[in-house]
């Protein structure tokens, strides 16, 4: 999916300008829809979603020794996985984390696309997203969107997405 949110319908106002105002409000109608959530952000600078979030928890680690502790403890809806993992290199991080994910949405935010893509179709993660960013909002936005479509399809078991 190729988009630009500085263009996106909701951010817009009457005079066709950005509205970064009303993008939050939907944002935030988004997150009490999806409450109680939970997302485990690991290695990524900044915080996903706003600290004004409620039932919104947002666990934060820097390690990937963190990390597989953490997902051994605990269901996350999403995993927010940035490219400053403290212990290992992201690739790495990427293929420990998606063995241990299981059903779960992985949001990888690469420097280099290319070989996060290749693990993924290797560990057969079709509903996990490699984007190249560094904008911790669009990571948030990206991770509500793969909680929605997880538990659109959690209700309709047995429907295929191309």
């Amino acid at each position: 999916m190729l988009c630009h949110f500085d263009q996106s319908i909701a951010r817009r106002r009457v005079d066709g300008r950005s509205d970064r105002r009303r993008a939050s409000i939907l944002d935030d109608l988004v997150i009490e829809a999806l409450q109680p959530l939970d997302i485990l952000q690991i290695g990524v600078q900044g915080q996903v979603l706003d600290d004004r979030c409620g039932a919104a928890a947002v666990r934060k680690v820097r390690s990937l020794s963190e990390a597989v502790s953490v997902i051994a403890q605990h269901d996350f809806d999403a995993i927010v996985l940035g490219s400053d993992v403290a212990d290992a290199w992201p690739t790495a991080a990427y293929e420990q984390i998606a063995r241990l994910a299981g059903p779960t949405s992985i949001l990888v935010q690469a420097d280099f696309v290319g070989p996060m893509t290749t693990i993924k179709q290797r560990q057969h993660r079709e509903q996990d997203v490699v984007v190249a960013t560094v904008s911790t909002s669009l990571l948030g936005r990206l991770a509500l969107s793969a909680i929605l479509r997880n538990r659109a399809l959690t209700e309709k078991p047995g429907t295929q997405i191309g």
